[in-house]
């Protein structure tokens, strides 16, 4: 894996250690899915799913990032069990293919984001005892395996071939989060490890494997699928892909411009011959990225590379450009999509700069799954060296011009490699002041008719000190907006603003959303969605670069309406070492008189405050907020939950945030 790859992969997580108030954690009794076996579908077929994992019972639907008929069964007690659920799910045959995601939405929440694959090809499940190659499972090929890996044990798996016929083998493992690092082993019928049949690490492949191979005679052949470490066990899912389909690793270009039509060509070991696909990128600014297929002239598609989405105009390499005083020209702000084709190859494109004039030139690589590792330069049009990039950093140079002219950049392989796999693209853009979203949560539950929840939001100011509106984006009845006025970076782990989401005339089920912040940046207008991207990484075992529509998605389950809201008053300027007093009242259905016990969560250190309880008939409480002396002075964000039981079901319901401030205690004159 490249080096700026592993900092990478280690950055991303760091943010998931603190997000301390309010608490990054989803409602406890919200469901939680184990990994969905069989990990994937046939496009234009049928499946049932059976789930497992945690608070299952009353199931309101199973959110799809793909298209799908989905029905949840109700003979023999389905839906009543928390541990297991059966769920039917019917797949079109334009379903697009690729990695996908489901959710499950029940009464009492939103589940966790599962991966899920959308395929063409016929579906096997692994069958046990297949550990030996005396008793290795046959199948067909093209098909597609569903399998686990169990520690010190190889899955063998018996073909067929013909004489000359051409197949390959691909592993999705890591890929799919799961612990499974695999090889794969091509061994003739007399046991004998065939030449070039061996594969780990494939190249953009994050860990997993592939290889495509043709073979000289017919007969059968046997191929070994392990972890490269001999582990193995419930974690260690794989699919395991056979035919005759092409191996892509990027798409030629690497990006596409939105709302324009390009033809995607593709790089990788086994393209040849493959026809460009003709793609327009879609306009939505919700859509980050779109999957692409090669397909193979045995009309099988290979497994689809992600195509980010971009507002930059999008080039591609045109040689020759290997001469520095012939250097291809960008346009700017825009990028280029390039190879390194051979050893020592060295690219040239040139830009206009007018003096005092700044630009970020960056090169992009492994964030687009390409294994290139590149080494950039800028030099005058004489010849004269500017800058460098850092071997050890990510590749990324700011540059500000001292002259008018014209500016070469120099592109070439860190270890002059060359060859099919070693794809990147080079972007120039003004540098311009810049704002990210994050939340520390992707799920949410909020109850119909009128509900609302608090979303915490953290605003990182790049340069950019401006208001920023921040809004949510999703189906009709869905709604929220606030404003991030003008001002300083937050303190680290405090949120930005709570946004408030609110459930209007929405059936109870499973939705999904994004939340949107919009600015206006040196005057023109900017658009950021809020990103989960590290919980993805987390939940993926660790994977450096999960599925981009993952960054932005969130879960939100339309629960039915409970038998009461809360609501917190008090004084919105509280002070250290002193104690304050919220109100809280409780707005009851008719018919519930129980009792409502209230508790704050997420209070940060310094900030305490005992549970106490809304008697029965009644429908208000004190809460005192106790300040110790250490208590962090500054924005303080309040969050009460009521737990309570009605119609033989416990409710947990969570009253809007109060905003706060911890003032200091003033100085005696």
């Amino acid at each position: 894996m490249p080096r700026y790859l592993f900092a990478l992969s280690f950055a991303l997580l760091l943010p998931a250690l603190g997000m301390a108030q309010p608490p990054a954690a989803p409602n406890p009794q919200a469901p939680t899915l184990n990994p969905v076996l069989p990990l994937g579908v046939q496009r234009g077929t049928s499946i049932d799913l059976t789930l497992t994992g945690a608070n299952l019972a009353d199931p309101t639907g199973l959110w799809t990032s793909f298209p799908a008929k989905v029905t949840i069964p109700t003979e023999k007690n389905n839906g009543k069990t928390p541990t297991t659920l059966l769920v039917r799910v019917e797949v079109p045959k334009d379903a697009p293919l690729g990695f996908h995601t489901i959710r499950l939405a029940t009464k009492r929440g939103m589940s966790n984001s599962r991966l899920f694959c959308v395929d063409d090809l016929p579906q096997v499940m692994e069958v046990a005892g297949n550990n030996e190659t005396k008793t290795a499972q046959a199948i067909a090929a093209p098909c597609v395996v569903v399998a686990r890996a169990d520690a010190e044990l190889t899955d063998y798996f018996k073909v067929s071939v013909k004489a000359n016929q051409r197949l390959s083998f691909e592993v999705l493992g890591k890929r799919l989060g799961s612990a499974f690092d695999p090889q794969i082993t091509l061994i003739d019928a007399a046991g004998n490890e065939m030449p070039g049949g061996f594969s780990n690490d494939a190249p953009g492949l994050q860990t997993d494997c592939r290889l495509t191979y043709t073979f000289k005679s017919a007969g059968d052949v046997f191929v070994a699928v392990r972890d490269v470490s001999h582990r193995g066990g419930p974690d260690f899912h794989y699919r395991l892909r056979v035919g005759d389909f092409p191996c892509a690793t990027t798409a030629l270009p690497m990006a596409l411009k939105r709302g324009t039509k390009m033809a995607v060509r593709f790089s990788g070991p086994t393209v040849e011959g493959v026809a460009p696909v003709e793609v327009m990128a879609p306009t939505d600014p919700l859509v980050s990225a779109v999957q692409v297929a090669p397909l193979g002239a045995s009309g099988l598609h290979g497994w689809p590379v992600m195509v980010p989405l971009s507002d930059l105009d999008e080039q591609l390499e045109k040689e020759p450009n290997n001469d520095p005083t012939k250097p291809q020209k960008i346009t700017v702000p825009g990028a280029v999509t390039a190879r390194f084709e051979t050893k020592d190859d060295i690219d040239y494109f040139s830009f206009t700069a007018k003096k005092g004039q700044r630009f970020i030139v960056e090169a992009h690589a492994s964030e687009f799954l390409s294994p290139t590792e590149v080494y950039m330069t800028i030099k005058t049009d004489k010849g004269v060296q500017l800058l460098a990039t850092n071997p050890a950093a990510a590749p990324r140079l700011d540059f500000t011009a001292a002259a008018d002219g014209d500016f070469t950049i120099g592109v070439e392989h860190l270890h002059s490699w060359g060859g099919p796999d070693e794809v990147y693209r080079v972007s120039v853009t003004p540098f311009v002041p810049e704002f990210t979203l994050t939340c520390a949560i992707d799920r949410w539950d909020v109850a119909a008719g009128g509900g609302t929840i608090s979303i915490p939001v953290f605003l990182t100011r790049n340069g950019y000190a401006g208001a920023v509106e921040v809004a949510v984006v999703g189906p009709k009845g869905i709604s929220g907006t606030i404003t991030i006025p003008a001002g300083p970076q937050t303190p680290p782990n405090v949120p930005s603003t709570t946004l408030i989401l609110k459930a209007d005339d929405v059936p109870a089920g499973p939705v999904s959303f994004a939340i949107v912040g919009k600015a206006t940046v040196d005057g023109k207008p900017v658009t950021r969605l809020a990103s989960v991207r590290t919980l993805t990484t987390i939940a993926l075992g660790n994977l450096p670069v999960t599925p981009r529509p993952m960054w932005t998605q969130l879960g939100l389950s339309v629960t039915d309406r409970p038998p009461f809201t809360l609501t917190t008053k008090g004084d919105s300027t509280i002070m250290v070492g002193k104690p304050t007093i919220l109100t809280v009242t409780a707005a009851r259905v008719p018919g519930f008189i129980a009792e409502i016990t209230l508790t704050a969560i997420g209070l940060p250190p310094g900030v305490t405050a005992a549970p106490v309880k809304i008697a029965a008939n009644t429908n208000e409480a004190k809460f005192t907020l106790t300040i110790a002396p250490t208590a962090k002075v500054g924005p303080l964000s309040v969050l009460i939950q009521g737990t309570a039981k009605h119609s033989d079901r416990d409710w947990l319901v969570k009253a809007a945030a109060a905003a706060l401030t911890v003032q200091p205690v003033p100085k005696k004159k």
